[in-house]
């Protein structure tokens, strides 16, 4: 084993730790063990040299991870911004979506109710035959308030759907306000 100068050897320590020189006296007297302590040396050196490497490749992997992390952190951070985004962005169209499907619920409903209005006048003109049979003759006041009803039917559709479209407004309204945050 080889000693350096600020250590202080111990006694078996200072009897291992045999200098080139002494040891070139050795292999006169005991060319076998100095040429174990040779390559005992050697071997030590090799040994020590391979550490080095593998340290040195530890360190260079190392680095290689964490340049690798950083790239990764920053991909994902990107990853993330977009995906709030479509988040965000698929949450609006399908609220857009939700509006237009009660939009046609709606007209589809004003709709029925101006054809049954229609009808309603076809019948009270004289254009149309109720039911497919012959013509009858309803009494005055029962047809206006049957003509009262289908208007006031459509005025409260079309007060539903304003009604619709306000809250529509105040959602989107509260989604641009939590998207700001």
């Amino acid at each position: 084993m080889l000693m350096s100068g600020s250590e202080d050897p111990s006694p078996a320590d200072a009897k291992k730790a045999i200098s080139a020189a002494k040891l070139a006296e050795l292999a006169l007297i005991d060319p076998k063990r100095a040429k174990r302590i040779w390559a005992n040396r050697q071997s030590a050196a090799r040994s020590k040299e391979r550490k080095m490497r593998y340290i040195a490749e530890l360190e260079r992997k190392v680095q290689t991870l964490q340049t690798e992390a950083t790239s990764l952190s920053a991909q994902l951070t990107l990853l993330q911004r977009d995906t709030n985004g479509l988040t965000a962005e698929n949450s609006e169209l399908k609220l857009r979506l939700q509006t237009m499907e009660q939009q046609v619920h709606l007209q589809d409903a004003l709709n029925d109710a101006l054809k049954e209005e229609i009808q309603h006048l076809k019948v009270l003109t004289g254009q149309a035959m109720p039911n497919g049979g012959p013509m009858m003759n309803f009494p005055a006041y029962g047809s206006g308030q049957q003509f009262y009803t289908n208007n006031q039917a459509m005025h409260t559709l079309l007060t539903a759907q304003q009604f619709q479209q306000l809250q529509i407004h105040s959602q989107k309204q509260q989604q641009q306000q939590q998207q700001q945050l």
